[in-house]
């Protein structure tokens, strides 16, 4: 099934499924999910990120190259619906990349962005990103912005998307590293966070996830070194980075996405890394005020090979990660390779084992 969207450049802006400060009751409770590793057969679904409908008990992929959002059935191993934008799908420069189910709502976030800071040496910032609200009850656009008409072209490289329980939306850019936040109905978008100096051409905050209000933020520190993790408060007016020390202090390269699965209550952050894999980091109280170095989960399924580790998204207890092959040959006339079979890997238990040798 395909559904076509319109108006995403004309600014639409509807009244907004009110947020009502907590976790809105969900019409179905998803069965568990015990497949281990799944193997997503779309052709070129390339996902940079995915999240998990709770309500809807479906998967929500951003198609990077393809620029649409696949929704995709777990438990029935097949794609309920692709979502396609007018002016943007298999249009350059245009990648989809974000995408979250928002808890407080049940709508669904959309990122798109535009490829060339991703794909210049220098991070030039061109082209338009845009954020988007989108109804999975209704089938259609609840809002849209334009993220450029903010950013002015001083900043870019748009990445992932957030909520908290006033409504707001969240939105991540990686040069060099700055949080936007919409208001609940969609009718503005401000910088909420920015660095003291604006340099598109340095690489900075890849990633967030958000627990209560607690918004963890990874910084990949220009790719200098060891990235770090910081916390923000989403309860202030104005975004304020705090170091998260972490014990042992071991490096974390190569940052992506990070993710804090809904089965650890915010206690476990997944940190994706590109080469390596993921890091598991504790705080046992949830606070993040510290944090333990729990150690490394490596890329050792051959299912993924040649693959970049971009993401991980639990499905009702099992936890994936999310891989991602930027290298493959564009198929002549189209905008992405010519990939059929994406695995989901299956780390639940490397996890456990982690925590079980932490306790």
């Amino acid at each position: 099934m395909l559904i076509y969207l319109l108006c995403l450049c004309a600014g639409l802006a509807l009244n907004a499924a009110g947020a009502s400060g907590r976790l809105i009751p969900r019409q179905n409770e998803c069965p568990p999910l015990d497949k281990g590793t799944i193997v997503v057969d779309s052709y070129q679904l390339y996902p940079e990120n995915a999240d998990f409908d709770l309500n809807e008990c479906l998967l929500y992929f951003g198609a990077l190259f393809n620029a649409s959002v696949v929704v995709y059935d777990p438990y029935k191993a097949e794609t309920v619906v692709t979502l396609e934008f007018e002016g943007i799908t298999r249009t350059r420069p245009f990648h989809i990349g974000g995408v979250a189910w928002d808890p407080y709502t049940n709508l669904v976030s959309i990122l798109v962005d535009s490829a060339v800071p991703h794909e210049t040496a220098d991070h030039q910032i061109s082209g338009d990103d845009y954020i988007l609200r989108y109804d999975p009850a209704t089938k259609a656009l609840v809002w849209s912005l334009n993220i450029t008409e903010v950013s002015q072209g001083l900043y870019g490289g748009q990445q992932d998307v957030e909520h908290d329980s006033r409504g707001h939306v969240y939105v991540l850019g990686t040069y060099p590293g700055t949080i936007l936040r919409v208001e609940p109905d969609g009718s503005s978008i401000k910088p909420w966070y920015l660095p003291e100096n604006i340099d598109h051409t340095s690489a900075g905050l890849s990633g967030f996830a958000a627990t209560g209000d607690i918004l963890l933020a990874s910084d990949t520190k220009n790719n200098t070194g060891s990235g770090e993790i910081y916390r923000f408060d989403m309860a202030a007016d104005e975004g304020t980075p705090v170091l998260v020390p972490r014990t042992p202090n071991d490096a974390i390269m190569s940052l992506d996405a990070v993710y804090l699965p809904p089965k650890y209550e915010g206690k476990v952050l997944l940190v994706s890394e590109h080469d390596r894999g993921v890091s598991v980091l504790r705080s046992a109280d949830g606070k993040w005020e510290a944090a333990e170095y729990l150690g490394l989960i490596s890329n050792y399924s051959s299912l993924a090979e040649g693959g970049f580790n971009v993401a991980t998204v639990e499905i009702s207890g099992s936890i994936y990660t999310v891989d991602e092959w930027f290298s493959d040959p564009i198929v002549p006339g189209t905008s992405a390779g010519n990939r059929t079979e994406f695995p989901l890997v299956d780390i639940t238990s490397d996890i456990e084992g982690l925590l079980a040798e932490a306790r």
